[in-house]
């Protein structure tokens, strides 16, 4: 079952997605949403925002009394949501869906966050069968094998038992950071994965920045929190591989753009460097134009020309 959308603030639903974003990452969310109306999803997505808002936002009918609530089409509710918190999105993630169940998702039953330079190529029938498993998690490509025994896990360890965990399951996967789905009967998890994020805080790691902490420090921030609570949580995992992100070939669920943004750059001069469009860049250049126009008509085509002026490029050219 999807979302029912209801006349009232809060919504009365099954299943909801959530996602964060600033600055020009609102292309993204465009193709994300995009992605989800062909997917078939119907309900409510909760869109995070620091700074303005869309510029397409005109394109949209906006819900009478609604400040911040637009319908994309007729079975898709977008609600923004002005956050005014300094931590990095990449480390709020688990802080905004708490805050979502505590109050306009109360009553779902299922969560879903994803990174707004994801799109969704299969049908949404495959998440709703997902999420009936546990708690979804996806491979990440770098260290998507990571031993039980890995000298980077066992300090994990030692962190854990500083903080009172006992009893981390076995794991060898290590998993992204930029999908996760959880119940609402599993939300302990996200508490889970923000009081980590608070240890790594409280050890040197800057919340406010994306990336490393310090060169001395062992994890990544939220990457590492997340693959950290995945241990330490007695709730059942449900995971995919690195093809599920369209990492390497398989069954590609949806494509995240993680190193190469597909709306910032010139996509020829990096063909010319030997870097060629990658597969999540020419699928989002097929996500933005309904029903939400990313992009005027004419620059759009000017964009997918050269999408795939690079891509022949790289047939021939490309770094090794």
């Amino acid at each position: 079952m999807h979302d029912i959308v209801s006349s009232d603030r809060q919504s009365v639903c099954t299943t909801a997605i959530c996602t964060l974003f600033e600055g020009d990452y609102h292309l993204g969310l465009a193709a994300f949403v995009n992605s989800l109306v062909r997917a078939g999803y119907k309900g409510t997505i909760w869109a995070g925002f620091r700074g303005e808002l869309p510029p397409w936002l005109d394109q949209l009918k906006r819900l009478d009394g609604k400040a911040g609530e637009f319908m994309v089409g007729s079975q898709l509710r977008l609600v923004f949501v002005p956050l005014e918190t300094e931590i990095h999105f990449t480390n709020y993630k688990p802080q905004f869906m708490l805050d979502l169940f505590a109050d306009q998702a109360r009553g779902c039953e299922y969560l879903w966050y994803f990174d707004p330079d994801i799109f969704l190529r299969c049908d949404w029938t495959f998440f709703a069968n997902w999420q009936r498993h546990g708690i979804a998690l996806c491979e990440e490509i770098v260290n998507y094998r990571l031993s039980e025994r890995d000298p980077l896990r066992l300090t994990w360890v030692e962190i854990g038992a500083a903080m009172g965990l006992r009893e981390p399951r076995p794991l060898n996967q290590y998993f992204n950071g930029g999908m996760v789905g959880v119940g609402a009967g599993h939300s302990s998890f996200l508490h889970l994965w923000n009081r980590i994020l608070e240890q790594f805080a409280s050890m040197g790691s800057d919340l406010t920045k994306f990336g490393p902490g310090a060169s001395r420090l062992p994890y990544a921030t939220d990457q590492d929190a997340l693959n950290m609570a995945a241990m330490y949580t007695a709730y059942p995992l449900t995971t995919v591989g690195p093809e599920g992100m369209g990492f390497r070939r398989g069954e590609i669920r949806m494509y995240h753009a993680v190193i190469q943004k597909p709306w910032r750059g010139s996509l020829l001069l990096r063909a010319l460097a030997g870097i060629p469009p990658s597969d999540a860049t020419k699928f989002f250049f097929t996500q933005v134009s309904s029903p939400i126009r990313a992009y005027s008509p004419w620059r759009l085509r000017r964009k997918r020309l050269t999408c795939a002026i690079a891509a022949l490029i790289g047939r021939f050219y490309r770094r090794q």
